[in-house]
């Protein structure tokens, strides 16, 4: 791991796609067959746009000190660092041995309505896996909730375990070994950038 990825300027754009593999096959009869073994992991590309030399020098070293596809790193997404639902409190994993795409959780707000909403990301603690709140939450009058998250578990998470709701970091890898940038006239630099979810 070599630190965070500087994020400053922030990009002009950002894609996130979620890549699910799944296999497919379609009989002579034309029935559809669907296979899945539940891997997941987020796709980000980041653009900038009209970067002088000084803006992008500093993206530029920290890409090339990675080489190529070798290390990972952090990076907070600036669009995503808010969740959209309150997410007061301090949530927590709610009990030991839980797997599966919900989550028991506690230390919600009392009685918290949209503690957290779809398409909100979370992480756990000790796990770099970042995952996709599915549906809003509630918390009960205990501060008691159930989460429903994309995709399942990655690891059973320890009862207690702290749940992250504001500047989720994504463990990130290069998507490719070739860095590539190019210079306008007056040294006004672009550059796209793709990044992998490494967990």
């Amino acid at each position: 791991m070599s630190g965070t990825f500087p994020l400053t300027p922030a990009p002009s754009a950002i894609k996130i796609q979620s890549y699910q593999p799944t296999r497919v096959s379609i009989s002579h009869n034309l029935r559809r067959s669907v296979r899945t073994n539940g891997a997941q992991r987020w796709v980000i590309t980041a653009d900038w746009v009209g970067l002088t030399r000084a803006q992008f020098a500093p993206i530029q070293a920290f890409v090339v000190a990675q080489r190529g596809q070798w290390d990972s790193f952090t990076a907070v997404l600036p669009a995503h660092k808010l969740p959209r639902g309150a997410a007061t409190g301090t949530p927590q994993i709610n009990g030991a041995n839980q797997q599966g795409r919900s989550i028991s959780t506690r230390g919600w707000t009392a009685g918290l309505s949209g503690a957290l909403k779809a398409g909100d990301f979370i992480g756990v603690t000790g796990q770099t896996k970042v995952y996709m709140v599915t549906a809003d939450v509630n918390a009960d009058a205990f501060g008691l909730a159930t989460v429903a998250i994309e995709p399942a578990l990655l690891a059973v998470p320890a009862d207690g375990a702290v749940i992250t709701v504001r500047n989720v970091p994504f463990t990130l890898a290069l998507g490719t070994d070739t860095m590539e940038s190019a210079v306008a006239p007056g040294s006004i630099y672009n550059f796209s950038l793709q990044l992998v979810e490494a967990f």
